[in-house]
């Protein structure tokens, strides 16, 4: 799984952060990955941080590869 900050909706609400500091953080009042690629034992909290996110602009890009355990899980990407 990757993910990614749309930085023309976010809105600096700090959500993500909030939910998962080793991924997220802000730079210049946006909000900012920090990892290339999520570690499995944070995929919960991320797809949390892109579910709660008020400008839905968290943007969670699946994985085919066949050791990606997280592909069974649904995930809100849009609207």
């Amino acid at each position: 799984m990757k993910v990614r900050i749309d930085k023309e909706l976010c809105t600096a609400c700090e959500l993500c952060v909030d939910t998962c500091p080793e991924v997220f953080k802000m730079k210049d009042d946006i909000a900012v990955v920090i990892l290339e690629k999520i570690p499995p034992e944070l995929l919960d909290a991320v797809r949390e941080a892109a579910e709660e996110c008020p400008a839905e602009a968290t943007i969670i890009e699946e994985q085919t590869a066949s050791h990606e355990r997280s592909n069974n899980h649904d995930t809100k990407t849009d609207k």
